[in-house]
C-alpha cells in the first residue's frame, strides 16, 4: 500500500497535469505536453510502481481513449482547435488518460475492490470534469443533455473497468513506500 505522502503527491500530480492537458489543447502547446506527461509516466513508473506496470497503465490509457473516441466518433462530444476531419480524440486528451492510468494504483487504489461506489463516482465526477473543460472552451457538448447521459455512462464504465485491469496486474506491484 503506498504511504499518505505518496497518495498525495499522485493525487495533486494528476491535479496539475489536467490542467496542463486541458490548457494545451489550444493550439501549438499539445505536444509539448504529451511529450510531458509521458516522461512524468516514466519517472512514475521508474519511482513508485516500477515498470512491471507499464502494460496495466497503457491498457488503462488506451480504454479511456476508446470510450472517448466513440463519444467523439457519436458526435456527442466535441473539441476546440480540432478539425473536424481529423477522425480521432486530440492527443491533450490522449494524455490526459494517460495521466490518469497512474492513478488508478496510487490515489485511487482505494477504489480497486469497491467497484459499484467507482461506477458511481465516475458517473458524478467524469462529467464534472468535461464541464470544467467546457467552461475552458476545449470542450463542446453538443447535444447537453444527450453528451452529459454519454459522458456520466462512459465514466460509470471506465472507473470500475480501469480499476479492475490495474487490480488485475496488481500481483507484479511493487510500489514503493516513501
Amino acid at each position: 500500500m503506498p504511504s499518505n505522502k505518496l497518495i498525495i503527491f499522485n493525487f495533486i500530480a494528476f491535479q496539475l497535469l489536467w490542467w496542463a492537458c486541458v490548457l494545451s489543447a489550444k493550439p501549438g502547446l499539445t505536444l509539448t505536453v504529451f511529450v510531458a506527461v509521458v516522461l512524468f509516466t516514466a519517472a512514475h513508473l521508474q519511482w513508485i510502481e516500477r515498470w512491471q506496470q507499464v502494460l496495466p497503465i497503457f491498457i488503462a490509457a488506451m480504454l479511456g481513449c476508446i470510450l472517448d473516441q466513440i463519444g467523439y466518433t457519436m458526435g456527442w462530444v466535441a473539441f476546440e482547435y480540432h478539425h473536424a476531419w481529423i477522425s480521432h480524440i486530440p492527443l491533450w486528451m490522449v494524455a490526459l488518460w494517460l495521466a490518469f492510468a497512474t492513478t488508478l494504483n496510487v490515489s485511487m487504489r482505494w477504489l480497486q475492490r469497491k467497484l459499484v461506489l467507482a461506477a458511481v463516482l465516475g458517473a458524478i465526477f467524469g462529467p464534472l470534469a468535461y464541464l470544467g473543460a467546457v467552461q475552458l472552451g476545449v470542450v463542446k457538448l453538443p447535444s447537453p443533455i444527450a453528451s452529459l447521459a454519454w459522458v456520466a455512462l462512459e465514466w460509470a464504465i471506465a472507473m470500475p473497468l480501469l480499476l479492475w485491469v490495474r487490480h488485475a496486474f496488481n500481483h507484479t506491484a511493487n510500489i514503493r513506500h516513501t
